[in-house]
């Protein structure tokens, strides 16, 4: 299993090592940044705003949980990018996870002619609140029943970028903290988190086929569905989970309705690797999540 000195040695150690041995990305004017599958040196004043509204018909690996009142399949997002002198808020606009909801805070370390390095501040899992949970289903649910809240999950990243003519990968090597309450203790981990997209245009549409391998440390899987000795009740037996995986496949595909808008829908399958589904807290492995929504650009 990984530890947290090694890596961070690591993380800070290429950080370092990148700055001292590379010229920054305000100094990478002369790229061709012309193709839309090249880097971007975000080096002048940039910025658009963007709000989102979508239908999402989304799982989660909860037990029982089930989406109950027609506001849960509404998700409205507000979304800003902005760049200036390397630095950058962005989302991610290949995938449907990120468009939904999530940004990226982060910084250019260096841009080269088809790959770049950048240190990225971001969320990478969603907390949650048993209480609150319950409280929208229509039945009790025994397993989540005074369970302590769980807290989302932060972490710094250094991540590889590469950029094909059709196609782009990127990794982040993340170390992630989820903070701490009155019930339960903090954790921290790390987060592998691979992604790659391939851009597949068909008339007016931009369709993105992508495919992703998540990993989570131990900790980190345990905090989120691990139960501890406080936790224990006779619908719920203490359990130590260990580290998990996260695979994705999906499709996601824009068309513009104007200038200012555009259509947006997705179909994301995410499989998780056997271990997850024997903790009490779990009942499924796959999840289905279809979206179609439209996205206004000011």
């Amino acid at each position: 299993m990984l530890s947290i000195k090694p890596f961070y040695t690591f993380l800070f150690g290429l950080f370092y090592l990148t700055l001292a041995s590379t010229s920054d990305a305000s100094q990478e004017n002369s790229i061709n940044t012309s193709g839309t599958n090249a880097p971007i040196v975000k080096d002048d004043f940039q910025w658009q705003f963007m709000a989102d509204l979508s239908l999402v018909d989304t799982q989660v690996i909860l037990a029982d949980v089930k989406q109950t009142q027609p506001w849960d399949y509404l998700q409205l997002g507000l979304l800003l990018d902005i760049s200036y002198n390397g630095f950058f808020l962005q989302t991610n606009s290949r995938r449907s996870s990120t468009i939904i909801g999530g940004g990226e805070f982060g910084y250019q370390i260096t841009v080269q002619k088809d790959w770049q390095l950048d240190v990225i501040l971001k969320a990478y899992i969603q907390g949650y609140n048993p209480a609150g949970i319950i409280k929208n289903q229509e039945q009790d649910i025994p397993q989540l029943s005074g369970l302590a809240d769980r807290e989302p999950t932060g972490g710094i990243a250094l991540r590889y970028s590469h950029f094909f003519e059709n196609s782009v990968f990127y990794v982040d090597l993340a170390t992630a903290r989820a903070a701490g309450n009155n019930e339960r203790e903090a954790a921290k981990g790390i987060i592998i988190d691979s992604f790659y997209s391939y851009l597949l245009p068909y008339r007016n549409w931009d369709i993105y086929l992508g495919a992703g391998l998540t990993y989570y440390e131990q900790d980190i899987v345990d905090y989120y569905i691990g139960v501890n000795e406080a936790e224990v009740t006779n619908n719920r037996p203490l359990y130590e989970a260990d580290g998990g995986f996260r695979g994705q496949l999906e499709v996601y595909a824009q068309y513009p309705l104007s200038q200012s808008r555009f259509l947006n829908t997705s179909i994301t399958q995410s499989f998780y690797n056997n271990k997850i589904k024997k903790s009490p807290l779990v009942d499924k492995s796959q999840l289905t999540q279809l979206m179609v929504g439209v996205l206004y650009v000011f």
